[in-house]
């Protein structure tokens, strides 16, 4: 995981111009503050990226803007004492339709090389979009992704 928050953190610069890090990526973002969707509002407003870590949930394949996107959920937990597990979650959106070999609905028979399962942990560089009240969650747009091993 340090291996691929370092190439996160080298790369991000590159791509925001040379612009000091904590003035682009906000460090006090998770899943679990996510939950709340008050920090989700300020997020919002802030604009700063979030680096969001967690395991690949499910994926939602739809249409945005008549182009084909893909959403996955990225999920985290923590344990409150040792009876207690919270769960959090986070609804990402991967937009074009190569993102649907990628993260596919369900298990090809032949997946593509590109192909990531449902469980994979994922570390993604992403902007917030806001919160559905629906899902209870958090959305955002992803700007960059590993997967971590």
């Amino acid at each position: 995981m340090k291996t691929a928050l370092l190439l996160v953190m080298l790369t991000l610069p590159m791509m925001i111009g040379g612009q000091e890090f904590p003035s682009v990526v906000d460090f006090n973002l998770e899943l679990s503050t996510l939950s709340n969707p008050n920090d989700v509002e300020e997020a919002v407003q802030d604009g700063r990226l979030a680096i969001l870590e967690g395991l690949m949930g499910d994926t939602l394949i739809a249409e945005l803007d008549g182009e084909p996107v893909v959403w996955v959920t990225l999920v985290g937990g923590s344990w409150v004492g040792t009876e207690e597990v919270r769960s959090y979650s986070c609804r990402i959106l991967f937009r074009g339709e190569s993102w649907t070999e990628v993260f596919p609905a369900e298990r090809p028979r032949e997946p593509t090389e590109s192909y990531i399962p449902p469980g994979s942990r994922l570390l993604v560089v992403s902007r917030i979009l806001g919160f559905d009240e629906d899902l209870g969650s958090a959305v955002a747009e992803m700007v960059d992704y590993r997967v971590l091993e």
